[in-house]
């Protein structure tokens, strides 16, 4: 169960606020071909410089039941990934953080804890992700990441489709699903319940899928969510606690 949910920390989170940007994109002309629509989908890309959210997770686990706890994570840009789950009392079962260049795990239920280079977290996925991709998964902003795509559109959303990767964007150019292969290896996610003034997703669906572990799949619902405010991010490591392979 561990590698479960710590697949689920480095998978999850939502959406952005809105900045000024010095290259103004015409978003009221329909895109003609993928470059163009990729260039708008970016352009509405933002990253807020502080994310905080709390909610609730169920997670699903093959030949397992069902589990829904508390989630909490905080998000600074571009430094810092914070996430804390939590019993249905308010009892913390998992702490997790990422930097660039680390990820930090602590599991109340044993008393154990772990400091990896932040490549253990491909590893645990089986599926090539940088920090940086981990980051926009989570604030809802991920990239098109490059390749030749097949365009095809209709009057609700766009899809872009390649050998390695399917996007679904709607016609407010946000990403609201995605597909990435790896190989054997799939992650998917998808953004529904869009707050009409903030265009950010409330909900966050996504499942993991490899040959050599059962297949999972997270929902995250968002009951608060709290732009560019900063926030603390306590991780002490107790002394009591045995380091873990």
């Amino acid at each position: 169960m561990n590698k479960i949910f710590l697949s689920f920390f480095f998978l999850i989170f939502i959406s952005s606020c809105v900045t000024k940007k010095e290259d103004v994109v015409d978003l009221s002309v329909p895109p003609k071909n993928a470059k163009e629509l990729i260039e708008k989908v970016h352009y509405m890309n933002n990253q807020p410089e502080w994310l905080s959210l709390r909610g609730k997770v169920n997670l699903k686990v093959e030949d397992e039941k069902n589990f829904t706890l508390n989630i909490a994570i905080k998000v600074r840009k571009d430094s810092v990934i914070w996430a804390s789950v939590s019993a249905p009392f308010g009892i913390e079962l998992f702490r997790t953080m990422l930097t660039n260049d680390s990820v930090y795990y602590i599991n109340r239920t044993n008393k154990t804890y772990f400091v990896k280079p932040i490549t253990h977290v491909a590893e645990v996925l089986k599926t090539a992700i940088t920090f940086d991709e981990i980051q926009e998964i989570i604030t809802a902003n991920p990239r098109i990441l490059k390749q030749k795509y097949l365009l095809k559109a209709s009057e609700q959303e766009y899809n872009l489709v390649s050998l390695d990767f399917v996007y679904t964007i709607s016609n407010l150019y946000r990403i609201t699903s995605a597909t990435l292969f790896d190989g054997k290896n799939s992650l998917a996610y998808s953004y529904s319940n869009f707050n009409p003034v903030n265009n950010f997703p409330k909900q966050l669906e996504l499942s993991v899928k490899t040959p050599s572990q059962n297949t999972f799949q997270v929902k995250m619902d968002y009951s608060k969510v709290v732009f560019n405010q900063k926030q603390k991010l306590p991780f002490k490591i107790p002394n009591s606690y045995v380091e873990k392979e």
